[in-house]
């Protein structure tokens, strides 16, 4: 794509998923600052190929941390038009907030949630908009700023925003209404300068979803007309709503979303990762079969790749048949079951094959495992000849604790929120197909995420999962881009434009 178009910085940039949306519908990304090494390596890696003519500002390793980082020195920071950026949320999200307080009444933490630093990264996003005065700001967060202790933090920044010249607007939107293959709910405020005269907006749904899953509180029936219908000109700043009235097409499943990318097996004959594995490009050995999938292999200015790096898995022989036996939307409870019977069947089996000592010592053994699964008696309390016998079976996670750790896919409905810290727990998301018997892939996520396959990760697994997890869906950002643009009266370019299209192959 040719450099031009309203010039945008991204601040908590991570891997660059807001970025790539603003820049695939008509923006040219001037900066994208992160603490993480890992992700600006990535975010200068690939807005470098999308821009080749004017490459992004990016930091130094180690000098990322907006705390200390000169940002008035960026060359030619002065023009810039759109600010964006999700910073850390981790205090304000409702998981977080439990964690950092437990993690302070077990003493390994002297403060929690009210008192975390990361609370306090948003008003360096605020101090920026206020220095440079852009047209127009996008920022992210988690639904949970919207009550804390009673306070909604959300509606205290719009008017801080709103005080500093800006319309500021508000609202709780999930990637599923954009087309990405992945409920996921994200707060996000729109401020558009006040010498501009334009209400901020968001963009209307263009996918639709019946019924929500529970843990998710937004739903398309809760759209209601802008409150803008009652614009108040002394008000500045607004809870919006989202149109869902105009949304043509069904929600991306999950099936659309992976099923074109190669099968996984070699694991299954493979007890360890081989050498250099990790970025093996593996050629596509069928054609896309969904509008989705055509747009993950041809995103704009990213090429048509002839195949995927970094299509790779965690590998636990231990978990392979449980994996196989599950059904889709299966849990850690039914895949313990699974588990279960596979350990009865072993007895089974080395019962006919032992005589004399043997078989009264694996009675005995048996007898105990029973005991132990009928009072629930967690694994790491077992005796030491059963865990022996047991552990390349039965997985060890308390049951109580690890309920949605391990989850199935579902393969005709989109995902459940893919997060940071899916390479430790990635069991959260395994693949539909059971003849695979596998948990998500990195490119995979990335998939679900609605990264385009041309996009590269630097780093190890683990930073390529936390990249994918903390980003903005990339498909979600454009849908918010173009609304934006239109808003500053800007041309935008559509998912449509670039070939999406509507309908299933």
């Amino acid at each position: 794509m040719p450099v031009g178009g309203p010039v945008v910085i991204d601040l908590f940039c991570g891997a660059g998923g807001m970025s790539l949306g603003f820049q695939a519908a008509g923006c040219r990304i001037l900066a994208g600052i992160d603490e993480d090494d890992s992700a600006n390596a990535t975010f200068l890696e690939n807005f470098t190929r999308l821009q080749p003519e004017a490459p992004p500002v990016v930091p130094s390793p180690g000098e990322g941390d907006l705390h200390s980082y000169d940002l008035d020195g960026i060359p030619g920071v002065e023009n810039v038009d759109i600010v964006i950026g999700g910073p850390p949320c981790q205090g304000f999200s409702r998981i977080g907030r439990a964690k950092l307080d437990s993690l302070r009444d077990e003493g390994q933490r002297e403060e929690g949630f009210e008192e975390d630093p990361r609370n306090e990264l948003y008003k360096i996003f605020l101090s920026a908009v206020r220095r440079w005065k852009p047209k127009a700001f996008v920022m992210e967060n988690v639904p949970g700023m919207l009550s804390i202790g009673g306070q909604n933090v959300a509606e205290e920044i719009g008017a801080d925003l709103a005080e500093s010249g800006y319309r500021v607007g508000y609202a709780v939107l999930n990637a599923v209404w954009y087309g990405v293959p992945q409920f996921r709910e994200r707060l996000f405020f729109t401020g558009v300068r006040e010498d501009l005269a334009a209400r901020p907006a968001m963009p209307p749904a263009t996918h639709r979803i019946g019924v929500m899953p529970s843990g998710y509180f937004t739903t398309a029936a809760s759209a209601r007309t802008t409150h803008y219908a009652t614009y108040l000109p002394f008000v500045m700043h607004y809870d919006l709503d989202v149109s869902h009235g105009q949304a043509r097409f069904p929600a991306t499943s999950v099936f659309e979303g992976l099923d074109d990318l190669p099968r996984l097996e070699d694991h299954l004959s493979e007890g360890h990762l081989p050498r250099g594995d990790f970025r093996r490009r593996m050629a596509y050995d069928r054609p896309p079969h969904s509008a989705y999938a055509r747009l993950m292999r041809s995103w704009p200015g990213l090429g048509r790749p002839e195949g995927i790096v970094d299509h790779v898995i965690r590998r636990t022989r231990r978990d392979y048949e449980t994996f196989g036996l599950m059904r889709p939307g299966d849990r850690y409870p039914e895949a313990i079951e699974i588990a279960t019977e596979r350990v009865r069947c072993k007895f089974r089996d080395r019962l006919e094959g032992e005589s004399g000592e043997e078989i009264d010592a694996l009675r005995v053994l048996r007898e105990e495992f029973e005991r132990v699964r009928s009072i629930g008696l967690p694994f790491k309390e077992w005796s030491p000849e059963l865990v022996g016998f047991a552990r390349e079976l039965f997985p060890p996670y308390p049951e109580d604790k690890f309920v949605d750790k391990w989850r199935k896919l579902v393969p005709g409905g989109p995902s459940w929120t893919v997060t940071a810290h899916l390479g430790k727990d990635s069991y959260s998301h395994i693949h539909y197909d059971g003849t695979q018997k596998r948990a998500v892939s990195v490119r995979e996520a990335a998939r679900l995420q609605s990264f385009p396959d041309g996009f590269a990760f630097s780093g190890n697994m683990g930073d390529c999962y936390r990249q994918i997890g903390n980003a903005v869906p990339p498909l979600m950002a454009w849908a918010i881009a173009r609304t934006v643009l239109g808003l500053l009266g800007e041309p935008a370019r559509s998912p449509e434009d670039a070939g999406r299209g509507g309908e299933s192959e």
